[in-house]
């Protein structure tokens, strides 16, 4: 069963029990304020041809993509200890030439690239379990120790998606590992405050999960309550699946993006330590998942119409899935995102 297949028909019933409320333009500290273009990125990083990776680098340098997102760390237990793999490869096959390659991938073009690595992915709710059972602390350091220092990295995107079952699963799994991932967020930011921490829910789960206050470890809370801070939120934004399991089965994603996400998020910008809605929700597409680059300038200009209203401003961020689904015109992909987006 594909990832589009498995929550339809759940997804359906939720959206009707979704409602509009009132709005606000309060909020907090900033976050990156040129527009995002994000782009995740499954390289193999173990690649010991230099040439290949040379060519990847120089790819994505020359693109007008702004924010890298690696995919995917996992997280095991072994024989008592943590064990942090990069797509099933033990972090120590890293190619000793890339770090280097990631630096001047960082700051050596033409606009400087942030860089963030996932962690999770589809069919890895493992990984949550390891990083709850040794502990946010200690994981964080050792992520630190052996990833994000090592790799020069601009912080972490964190992707709780357990694969099985239907959507009220997913949304047991994020109410079961919520306290994980909050204390995750509010660890690495304590240990990383200039980092990017960012999470990649599908649409419902962001609907539901952080808008909405949910129960998590016997708090009635949303995720977003849980990562609040004086200055304002430890998550920078969200980059909100609108693909497969996240496809809107019913009306348009602008639609759904000012029903369910932007319109209630704007009435708990207070609340959440947000300031910008339209900023903060950054919708993500996958091209083969018939989304074009027309489609995602269509649906962003569209989303922005929907949310006038709000007097919110407009989006200033996109995201897609994934480099090598855009690789060979990359070009006409950063291009058309940046004229779509405003500033």
């Amino acid at each position: 069963m594909n990832r589009r297949e498995f929550l339809l028909s759940s997804l359906a019933a939720a959206l009707a029990a979704n409602s509009v409320r009132g709005m606000s333009q309060r909020g907090s500290r900033s976050v990156l304020d040129s527009s995002r273009r994000i782009l995740y990125v499954m390289a193999d990083l173990t690649e010991t041809n230099p040439a290949r990776q040379r060519t990847l680098v120089d790819t994505l340098g020359s693109s007008g993509f702004n924010v890298l997102i690696l995919s995917f760390i996992e997280a095991s237990m072994a024989g008592g200890k943590l064990s942090l793999l990069y797509n099933d490869n033990a972090i120590q096959s890293f190619a000793p030439q890339f770090p280097a390659l990631l630096a001047q991938l960082r700051s050596g073009f033409a606009a400087r690239k942030r860089i963030q690595i996932s962690i999770g992915g589809w069919g890895h709710t493992a990984t949550f379990a390891a990083i709850r059972g040794v502990g946010v602390p200690a994981f964080v350091r050792q992520l630190t120790e052996e990833i994000i220092a090592p790799l020069g990295l601009d912080g972490i995107d964190i992707d709780l998606e357990p694969q099985h079952g239907g959507l009220e699963n997913w949304m047991g799994v994020h109410r079961d590992y919520g306290k994980t991932i909050v204390d995750l967020t509010n660890e690495y930011k304590r240990v990383h405050p200039t980092h990017l921490v960012t999470h990649a829910p599908i649409s419902p789960v962001a609907a539901e999960m952080y808008v909405k206050a949910v129960s998590v470890e016997g708090r009635k809370i949303s995720l977003l309550e849980g990562t609040r801070t004086p200055q304002g939120n430890n998550v920078d934004w969200l980059n909100v699946q609108f693909y497969e399991g996240g496809v809107v089965v019913e009306g348009t994603i602008a639609d759904y993006y000012r029903t369910q996400l932007a319109g209630p998020l704007s009435a708990k910008l207070d609340s959440f330590g947000i300031a910008q809605p339209l900023h903060f929700l950054t919708p993500t597409f996958e091209p083969q998942a018939k989304q074009p680059l027309k489609f995602c300038q269509q649906t962003i200009a569209a989303i922005n119409q929907s949310c006038a209203d709000l007097q919110a401003g407009k989006l200033n961020g996109v995201a897609l899935w994934d480099y090598l689904q855009v690789a060979p015109d990359i070009d006409d992909w950063s291009r058309g995102l940046e004229e779509a987006l405003p500033g």
